[in-house]
């Protein structure tokens, strides 16, 4: 019998949810998960921040509808986003000069400034190479063809701006690009304040669309110091796109809190910006969810629940460093490769070891160590007593 569905061909599974089901069963009393992109506490658990607990406990007290709260979600976390990205005082929003709308976590907001891009005119998305597996996806879905431009210097363990520079020289007028905030998935590679700079007044130049995407804010230098890069960006280019998820700062996984931004250099361009926004929005997912953002406001409202979630973000961020020096001195003493001390000059949740997909595959089976065939590690992952094991069976793959 023909059916309607004849014409498709099974897709290959996405390899790090299969990486994650082959972990869950796999029997070993021995096996160490580094693939999943969560953030873990000692005991491998992803816990609720207790600021998010009495902000939902708040939220329930309160709430007395389920209505929709319209095209832009939750304006106070829109409002407390914009905080954030372009500061509290930015002359940017007293002119007008901003856009932001809720959005169904990262990829949400990913995939509104993907679709305005496209209205914009761009035929083309310029990734970093390596970039985190989405973004192509979502570019591409969307009808558009991406590149690649060079980011991290396998030699130095550091952001290769000459590289990114040359590449994007052969990007053509009106090209898009998506460069990602602090704590670059998947290296913990980020540029400096220098080089946002030169980046910003390049795609200027060059009259490059830049989209920035905010994945893990806080996660590196802390709040202020971590938005500074994007903020320098922004001053330089004047314009910019950006994306903004709560996810991993609020530990707000499943909750689908983002947020996207837009910076223009006149208030009638962001004014028209605005509609289309709202347009693609309304034809995506009609309302965007309430809860994750209503959770996000209510803490960023609250001074004391502000001064908690901060204090628990600290916490997370000094731990994930601590496991960095850690795992990087026991690398170091193992193999004598100075490269792998610039573990602890990278930033936030993730690095990538110089890893083969050979030898990611032979850790998984011989060893119970689960790593995508990139070679990417998730730092939070770890605990201090197994670093020195783990340790011990990367090095046999280095």
């Amino acid at each position: 019998m023909t059916s309607a569905f004849s014409p498709l061909s099974p897709l290959p599974p996405d390899a790090l949810l299969g990486l994650m089901t082959a972990f869950r069963e796999d029997d070993r009393a021995e096996k160490f998960d580094l693939g999943v992109g969560v953030y873990k506490d000692d005991q491998g658990n992803t816990p609720v921040m207790s600021a998010v607990a009495k902000a939902e406990a708040l939220m329930l007290q309160r709430q007395t509808t389920k209505v929709y709260e319209g095209p832009r979600g939750n304006v106070d976390f829109c409002n407390a986003i914009e905080d954030f990205v372009f500061g509290v005082d930015a002359p940017v929003r007293k002119e007008g000069r901003t856009l932001s709308f809720t959005a169904p976590g990262g990829c949400g907001a990913l995939s509104l400034g993907v679709g305005l891009m496209r209205r914009l005119g761009v035929k083309k998305v310029w990734v970093s190479d390596p970039t985190w597996p989405n973004h192509p996806k979502v570019v591409q879905s969307a009808g558009l063809t991406t590149d690649s431009y060079r980011y991290a210097d396998p030699d130095t363990g550091t952001a290769d701006r000459a590289g990114m520079l040359e590449d994007l020289a052969k990007a053509e007028r009106g090209d898009g690009v998506i460069v990602q905030g602090p704590c670059h998935n998947p290296t913990g590679i980020d540029l400096t304040l220098d080089d946002w700079r030169a980046v910003g007044a390049f795609v200027k130049e060059r009259g490059l669309i830049v989209m920035l995407d905010v994945a893990y804010h806080g996660f590196a230098h802390g709040l202020d110091k971590d938005i500074a890069g994007v903020r320098a960006f922004i001053d330089a280019a004047g314009e910019a796109l950006i994306s903004y998820s709560c996810s991993k700062n609020f530990g707000l996984y499943r909750e689908r809190a983002g947020c996207f931004l837009a910076v223009g250099e006149t208030a009638d361009g962001i004014a028209a910006a605005t509609t289309h926004v709202a347009d693609i929005s309304r034809a995506t997912w009609s309302m965007p969810p309430a809860h994750g953002a209503g959770i996000v406001a209510t803490i960023l409202g609250d001074a004391a629940l502000r001064a908690e979630w901060e204090a628990e973000l600290t916490s997370m961020r000094e731990r994930m460093i601590s496991l960095r020096q850690a795992l990087s001195g026991e690398l170091v003493q193992r193999t004598g490769s100075n490269l792998l001390a610039s573990l602890t000059t990278q930033n936030g949740m993730f690095s990538q070891l110089p890893v083969t997909p050979e030898g990611a595959k032979a850790l998984r089976e011989e060893s119970g160590l689960y790593m995508p065939g990139s070679g990417r590690i998730n730092i939070a992952g770890l605990n201090l007593k197994d670093i020195p094991r783990v340790a011990e069976i990367i090095a046999t793959a280095l």
